[in-house]
């Protein structure tokens, strides 16, 4: 039996090393001490949220995030951020489970729109766009650019 629920602070140390393999699957880059740093702001964070999808045993078999953003043009939007099912666990419906409470959650929040991005390496080894238009998200004609004060963009 496996569940999805809310992540809450006390989860940090049990996410962060399947937010590593993520990364490290998807190429990227990270500093493992300012992930678990950022992962803490995110669970304490009122406009973020984070799901595990669980065994009845309290194993992690994936996760997806979600972030809330208010700006003039669109109002309240959310980023799908993360959404990753461990290998093992893949094909099963989880990341579907995963993806759905991050929509409805960013939905009850009042975000109108929700966006994901999606790296150039996991498009090409997972299809990504293909899963994602299932459940509403088409591709934008907008270009997404990125700059760091800390050092080279993603």
């Amino acid at each position: 039996m496996s569940r999805i629920r809310r992540a809450d602070p006390a989860d940090r140390d049990l996410l962060a090393p399947h937010f590593e393999a993520f990364f490290r699957e998807d190429a990227i880059a990270f500093e493992p001490t300012v992930l678990r740093a950022n992962l803490a702001a995110m669970l304490s964070d009122d406009r973020a949220a984070i799901w595990i999808a669980i065994t009845h045993d309290d194993m992690v078999m994936g996760f997806a995030s979600a972030t809330l953003t208010r700006g003039v043009e669109m109002g309240l939007i959310a980023e799908i951020e993360d959404l990753y099912v461990l290998p093992g666990f893949r094909r099963q419906g989880f990341a579907r489970q995963l993806l759905e409470a991050a929509i409805a959650w960013a939905e009850a929040q009042g975000a109108q729109e929700q966006f994901v991005v999606i790296t150039p390496e996991a498009e090409a080894e997972q299809g990504l766009t293909q899963f994602y238009a299932r459940y509403g998200f088409s591709l934008s004609d907008r270009l997404a650019m990125f700059r760091s004060a800390v050092g080279p963009a993603p």
